[in-house]
């Protein structure tokens, strides 16, 4: 074996200041989560990553499992002008909306949740193998999970839909909500955690993001601050801590 196909190839992630803190990039075809808590940009981020993938060339999918994807298309319209309607009819961008009948994935939450995430992961595999993207987001998984009673079956479960993922050949950005005890269980499946976070700083709300942990890759222990602005997220070279 040669020694470039020895080593991860990395996929920049568009996202400004991000990449110096993770040797240049998510390693491809690997599963990444992005926890934080409500309004700590979660969602945002790992649509950036969907959206500057393909301005470089790489089709996107978006799953929604717990929100309606109309709703998070025009959210990001609203707030950076993201156009996923015209990527979506360019074919550029594939939106899969979890709550949507047709799909017929909503009765068996409501009476058995592991058929439901059984029945998910089958939909992903479908879903990745008819449209082939290069990159995918699934916000926010643990809307799903937190059904789950045991934690064995949640492991379970989601090592499963990481599985399948690797093997499809996308690179994966998933978002997971903060949940007491179960974040941490998809987040030792992935690849790669990135965490936000939002706190108070005198008289001032501070995002800040920091990386818990990358396979195979050098990362920075720095925790750096999280700037939202017209154009989308930028990690500051600032620390949020004086």
């Amino acid at each position: 074996m040669d020694e470039s196909s020895k080593a991860y190839e990395k996929v920049p992630s568009g996202i400004p200041g991000f990449d110096d803190l993770v040797n240049g990039g998510f390693h491809r075809e690997t599963v990444n989560t992005v926890t934080g808590a409500s309004g700590t940009g979660k969602t945002v981020f790992a649509s950036q990553f969907i959206y500057e993938g393909i301005k470089n060339g790489e089709k996107g999918m978006i799953i929604v499992p717990s929100e309606s994807a109309e709703y998070l298309k025009r959210e990001m319209y609203s707030s950076f002008k993201w156009d996923f309607w015209k990527l979506e009819e360019e074919g550029k961008l594939v939106m899969v909306d979890v709550t949507d009948p047709v799909l017929r994935l909503q009765k068996s939450i409501e009476t058995d949740p592991t058929e439901f995430l059984i029945n998910f992961r089958k939909l992903v595999n479908k879903k990745v193998q008819e449209e082939k993207p290069q990159r995918i987001l699934i916000d926010d998984l643990m809307a799903f999970f937190t059904a789950i009673e045991s934690p064995f079956v949640m492991r379970s479960l989601a090592d499963d839909l990481f599985g399948d993922l690797r093997s499809t050949g996308v690179t994966a950005m998933i978002t997971i909500s903060e949940a007491f005890g179960m974040t941490q269980i998809m987040e030792y499946g992935a690849d790669s955690c990135t965490i936000l976070k939002r706190d108070r700083i005198g008289n001032n709300m501070v995002r800040s993001i920091y990386m818990m942990k990358m396979r195979g890759s050098r990362i920075s222990n720095s925790i750096r601050v999280l700037d939202i602005s017209d154009d989308g997220l930028a990690v500051s070279t600032l620390s949020p801590y004086p």
